[in-house]
């Protein structure tokens, strides 16, 4: 089976290309116990059908998008004003799963320069509240969920001491969070508290040069596990040779657009049957091709994002057309594409821990 991207002269991927338009939860649940609570039914039920309203929301939105010919991973971007990962203003908790997917994608819609987001109701405890007319971002909250055993009679069942013995599992709870920049005080004491905040997340923290943040790229993707050969006249991965095949580094027009290609073929081969083992022998045009290029360049955005280089490609319109054909088959689709992409991103930074200045 060969992987390869549709990308001919080696010059694919550039950081040239213009802003078009303004910017305009996951995990499955971990496996139960067989004496699950009745309870706790309903209330997966009642979050699953409230994600799937935050998934169908989100997904018809980028259908509309790229409908239009925009794609927000076309976009210039800027690099984060603030250190370290997604996390919650309030708590300073990181987001984990498929939520850092989720909420790269919101950011690059909305154009957001902070990773820092908090809930309403987290919000409204400080004296703050959405914006009028911003959109929180839907995400999943892993809940602890326990109870009581019992036995096959349905008797409570007790440790030699007579306590109930508890059991648990690990469900998801929908909830919508709002990027701080979205967020106002009540009043200018309120706002002054939440500026305050922001300021204290941005304190002392110098973007990296772009010198600084290709030496990083070449770090980073310089040790990926799979081989890399520079001499082809096309990029692409071999999943029979488990290689990776790119042009002359001098033949690319920027260097940001050869670490993007080179993030997008690294992506590709996470999905060998050695590793995540995702299907690759797609013939081109087919849905296991559309998938996979999807994953690939969804991780490449993902992959460029946490170095903070641009990831622009020139195989736009394709994209555009895998996106609107993948998407329509159902929102679950989405969340599918970023959990896999995600954990390819994974794969390839959690060898080395990526610095972020």
């Amino acid at each position: 089976m060969t992987t390869s991207s549709p990308k001919n002269n080696g010059k694919t991927r550039t950081s040239t290309s213009s802003r078009t338009r303004s910017c305009s939860g996951e995990s499955k649940p971990g496996t139960r116990s067989r004496q699950q609570h009745p309870s706790s039914k309903q209330s997966n039920s009642s979050s699953a059908q409230r994600l799937q309203a935050g998934d169908e929301e989100l997904t018809q939105h980028l259908i509309n998008l790229f409908s239009q010919g925009d794609n927000p991973w076309q976009k210039d971007w800027s690099i984060f004003q603030a250190r370290g990962n997604h996390r919650n203003l309030a708590t300073g908790t990181e987001y984990r799963g498929s939520n850092p997917a989720i909420l790269e994608l919101w950011t690059a819609l909305r154009c957001f320069t902070h990773p820092l987001w908090i809930g309403a109701a987290q919000a409204k405890k400080n004296g703050w509240y959405p914006r009028k007319g911003s959109k929180g971002c839907s995400i999943l909250m892993p809940i602890q969920v326990s109870y009581n055993k019992r036995d096959e009679d349905g008797n409570v069942m007790q440790d030699p001491e007579g306590n109930p013995l508890k059991a648990g599992f690990i469900s998801f709870k929908y909830t919508k969070i709002f990027n701080v920049q979205d967020i106002q005080g009540k009043d200018e004491e309120a706002q002054q508290l939440l500026e305050d905040q922001i300021l204290a997340e941005c304190d002392n923290y110098t973007p990296p040069s772009p010198t600084e943040r290709l030496e990083e790229a070449e770090k980073v993707l310089g040790s990926w596990k799979v081989p890399t050969t520079w001499n082809g006249n096309k990029a692409f991965y071999s999943s029979t040779e488990d290689t990776i095949t790119m042009p002359n580094r001098d033949q690319f027009h920027t260097s940001e657009g050869m670490y993007a290609t080179w993030a997008h073929e690294q992506i590709h081969s996470t999905g060998h049957s050695s590793r995540l083992n995702r299907p690759l022998g797609g013939a081109n045009g087919s849905e296991v091709y559309a998938r996979e290029e999807l994953v690939a360049e969804l991780g490449a955005y993902l992959l460029c994002r946490k170095l903070q280089i641009n990831s622009n490609s020139s195989n736009h319109a394709a994209y555009l057309k895998h996106w609107i054909g993948v998407l329509q088959e159902g929102p679950d689709v989405l969340r599918k594409v970023l959990g896999d992409a995600s954990k390819a991103v994974n794969l390839i930074t959690n060898q080395q821990e990526v610095n972020t200045m």
